[in-house]
């Protein structure tokens, strides 16, 4: 896999204890399929510890982006301390891409996404790359947190909703009480009535579940018994986050 030296040229909060960062490819090629992920190595990290200096970070731009960006929880480990205090400019080397999440060529199956909390990373590539290249598939996201403050996308998801026919948005907070904000839409965990509501009308559909790996878990035994074959999920795990 090629391996590409680009500046950290962006980072802003997209969630309450969230943080994108964005890469320029400054005219450089990095092909990619929304759903892919990345490697990305941090040359002389301003700290280290014993995990390293290199991470693997799911896409969350789009193909036709000209930069690359990713979103994590900050955790407080060195690699992250370090994205997020080294001068904007500095270098990273990104290889890839990798993996194998993306939509399926065949148009016809419609496709669930099951998001949990910074699980939603590789469904805003696929989410905005269906909308900017006008893309057949029929697009289901579910996408639970605990809060919207916690929610990172939340507002461009929803946009991308009235832009693109062929997907549907659906978010729920499970502890709307929490929040500081108005929240006026669904509430509570997804669970089996839940899914079966979410996927009436759909003939047979693919499930991609992400996600930490208790939620994933947990949303692929509910996908079960809301009748999807075992066979019809994808999964992917964010561990350490």
């Amino acid at each position: 896999m090629p391996t590409l030296t680009l500046p950290l040229t962006a980072r802003h909060p997209v969630a309450q204890g969230t943080m994108s960062f964005a890469f320029d490819l400054g005219g450089q090629t990095f092909s990619f399929k929304a759903g892919q992920y990345l490697r990305a190595t941090i040359p002389h990290p301003p700290y280290q510890d014993d995990e390293g200096n290199t991470r693997t970070f799911l896409i969350a731009s789009s193909p036709d982006d000209p930069f690359l960006m990713v979103a994590t929880r900050m955790r407080g480990s060195a690699f992250k301390r370090s994205l997020a205090e080294m001068p904007l400019g500095s270098p990273v080397n990104i290889s890839g891409p990798f993996g194998s999440f993306t939509l399926p060529q065949e148009a016809a199956t419609p496709v669930v996404l099951v998001a949990g909390g910074i699980g939603i990373t590789p469904f805003r590539s696929i989410v905005k790359d269906a909308a900017e290249a006008h893309l057949p598939h029929r697009l289901v996201l579910i996408y639970a947190n605990r809060t919207p403050e916690e929610a990172p996308f939340l507002d461009e998801l929803s946009g991308w909703e009235k832009q693109n026919p062929n997907f549907r948005f659906i978010p729920t907070m499970t502890r709307p009480e929490a929040s500081k904000q108005a929240w006026q839409g669904r509430t509570g965990y997804v669970d089996a009535p839940f899914l079966q509501g979410a996927l009436a009308g759909l003939n047979r559909p693919i499930a991609y579940v992400a996600g930490p790996p208790g939620i994933v878990d947990s949303v692929t035994k509910t996908l079960l018994e809301a009748n999807v074959p075992q066979d019809s999920i994808r999964t992917e795990e964010f561990s350490g986050y």
